[in-house]
């Protein structure tokens, strides 16, 4: 939301990727001044926003994603499972019209929660079978967060093969989400 926005433009610097479940317009006029990615959690939010987001984005480079659910669950914590039952945190596959990807210019989802690499692979395989032919044309994709790439036994050879694949294969840039890393 706006603060992590602000704290990321302030304190951080490099580009500031903005993720809400929801925005208010006054918070996401703040939002498209400071953000070079904003990332929206429903096709309808999207198209709510996408004449507010077109111009903000004139005069200066911003994109803008959607947080897809592939609904795979890896975590084992229920309360932090964004794939859950009913799920409130990224669109399902399912829920997608054509055209609602319009505008936009990468996908982002976040499924983990401080795990180390094969819940990355298994939620990817699922993401791919799902998600994958979206990608044409898209930019970027964001792998969200949880990562435990700190941990001195997560299999970071592993990352890196699978990030630098997933680019080349769908001709994307791939970010994930450092979290505690950078804390």
């Amino acid at each position: 939301g706006l603060h992590e926005a602000l704290l990321g433009r302030e304190h951080f610097g490099g580009e500031v990727h903005t993720y809400s479940a929801a925005y208010t317009e006054k918070d996401l006029r703040e939002i498209l001044k400071i953000s070079d990615h904003v990332i929206f959690n429903s096709p309808a939010q999207w198209k709510r926003f996408r004449p507010l987001c077109e111009a903000a984005a004139k005069g200066r480079k911003i994109d803008f994603g959607l947080r897809v659910n592939p609904q795979h669950s890896e975590g084992a914590t229920a309360l932090y499972d964004s794939s859950a039952p009913f799920p409130r945190l990224g669109t399902p596959r399912h829920a997608i019209q054509p055209g609602d990807l319009d505008g936009l210019s990468g996908l982002h989802f976040h499924t983990l929660c401080e795990q180390d690499f094969p819940p990355l692979e298994r939620t990817l395989a699922v993401f791919e079978q799902k998600f994958g032919a979206f990608l044409a044309g898209m930019k970027w994709m964001n792998f969200g967060g949880g990562h435990h790439v700190t941990r001195p036994d997560y299999q970071v050879e592993d990352l890196i093969r699978t990030l630098k694949d997933f680019a080349q294969r769908y001709n994307v840039q791939v970010y994930i989400e450092p979290g505690e890393a950078i804390a």
